[in-house]
């Protein structure tokens, strides 16, 4: 009885983890980053209110070179942040996929 009980609550406890894990992979971007995401006049956020914190759009295609392709480093050059990232959702929409259709996959690793 008492391994069951055990077993149980170990059970329990994995699981809440692993919901409290989903569920923070599914938080919108402005819930990402509470109080400090940037406010604006008009609403709209501009990058250089999102490079005050992230840097530079350098830092940013070494942070996501791992990524093919990588979105931070484009032919498009330094488009604004908004336009892939949305404050109301939790996975960017790529701006490249309204001439491309890409899917951002890791890169393989090299053997």
């Amino acid at each position: 009885m008492k391994k069951s009980f055990i077993a149980a609550l170990a059970l329990s406890v994995s699981l809440s983890f692993a919901a409290g894990a989903a569920a923070a992979a599914e938080q919108t971007l402005a819930q990402k980053h509470q109080g400090m995401w940037p406010k604006s006049e008009n609403g709209f956020v501009t990058k250089n209110q999102c490079l005050k914190c992230h840097v530079s759009y350098e830092d940013l295609a070494k942070k996501t070179a791992n990524l093919e392709p990588n979105p931070h480093d484009n032919h498009m050059g330094k488009v604004n942040c908004e336009d892939c990232h949305k404050a109301n959702q939790a996975k960017p929409e790529l701006m490249c996929n309204s001439c491309h259709n890409f899917t951002l996959k890791e890169k393989a690793a090299k053997k």
